[in-house]
């Protein structure tokens, strides 16, 4: 990923403050540490709901990822409410909410 900064393509586009901050992101490792551990917790979850989604019987199936889901956010707990991965991701972030608005009217 950190070669996407690099690139000629990525180097030629405007700079703004977004910007700035998709190369912090891109950059930081703390943020690909954070991106696992989410992805990690939650990846049962996206399968059941992929499987309820289906028109094939799969109740067993979304029971097991029921149960996956359960020890897998467990697993994750001391890691999701870790104070300097998701410190600043607590509580209201006005310009995020800001930026939405803008966007999406």
């Amino acid at each position: 990923m950190r070669s996407t900064i690099h690139t000629q393509k990525f180097l030629d586009l405007p700079k703004n403050e977004t910007m700035r901050q998709a190369v912090m992101d891109i950059s930081s490792d703390l943020f690909f540490k954070a991106l696992f551990v989410l992805l990690r917790a939650v990846f049962p979850a996206l399968r059941a709901l992929r499987f309820t989604d289906s028109n094939i019987p799969m109740m067993d199936k979304i029971y097991y990822f029921t149960l996956r889901t359960q020890f897998a956010l467990e697993k994750s707990v001391s890691d999701l409410n870790d104070e300097d991965m998701f410190g600043k991701f607590v509580g209201g972030d006005d310009t995020l909410e800001t930026e939405i608005g803008e966007v999406w009217g």
